[in-house]
């Protein structure tokens, strides 16, 4: 969903900079309109012509200083009103969401999510009332595991909950860049005041979960294969 949202920012861009260029008007410079040469210019005609010149450029003057103030205020309205719709889009797409949301909690049966496991195979999350269901699909549909455990089951739950809340709240990249930075930030002052063991055994600890997560990773795949 996010990634319409930016599409659609976009195109609002590009139409905005198509009619902001359009709104510009081209001037083209004037030749002398007295003709002739300096000689032919005698003291006393000349500055009647200067008079009658002057008498002459003043309404375009004028006329040049009203459409430049035209310009600017159909500039701020064009600005407003690309606020005013990004507006009514955004706050539109995230009422859509949060309807959806809620038509996919009262559904009975909920698919939760799944991987492509490749030649039209997959393993599927679905939840069915109350119950978890983890099914194998390809040419026909095989209950692989039910989850009967209260903390796996809540740790889905919330897996598939944390989704949902993402895709209501569409995140640019200057919100992602400035939120990875106090991340970063925080965790490294953490990492300063921390002595050094403590540190060091945190590291201990990330590397003995990994490795137990990719042993589970492996039996269990050793154990599909058997069966």
């Amino acid at each position: 969903m996010s990634s319409f949202i930016k599409q659609v920012l976009i195109g609002f861009s590009i139409m905005f900079l198509l009619l902001s260029q359009a709104d510009r008007t081209i001037v083209f410079a004037e030749t002398n309109p007295l003709g002739g040469t300096v000689d032919k210019c005698y003291p006393y005609k000349c500055d009647e012509k200067k008079d009658k010149i002057q008498e002459i450029n003043q309404p375009e003057k004028t006329e040049n200083q009203n459409s430049f103030g035209v310009g600017i205020t159909e500039f701020l309205k064009m600005i407003f009103a690309l606020i005013f719709v990004i507006a009514i889009l955004y706050f539109l797409l995230k009422f859509i969401n949060k309807r959806s949301q809620s038509y996919q909690q009262n559904r009975l049966v909920q698919n939760l999510g799944g991987t492509p496991l490749g030649g039209n195979r997959s393993i599927q999350i679905v939840k069915v009332g109350n119950r978890l269901l983890i099914l194998g699909v390809g040419e026909d549909v095989q209950l692989l595991k039910e989850i009967a455990d209260e903390e796996e089951y809540e740790n889905y739950i919330r897996q598939y909950e944390e989704q949902l809340d993402q895709s209501l709240q569409p995140v640019d990249i200057i919100t992602k860049w400035i939120k990875r930075t106090n991340k970063s930030t925080k965790e490294t002052n953490e990492n300063v005041n921390q002595p050094f063991h403590i540190h060091l055994k945190r590291q201990l600890d990330e590397i003995k979960k990994e490795r137990k997560q990719t042993m589970k990773k492996l039996d269990h795949k050793e154990s599909n294969i058997d069966e």
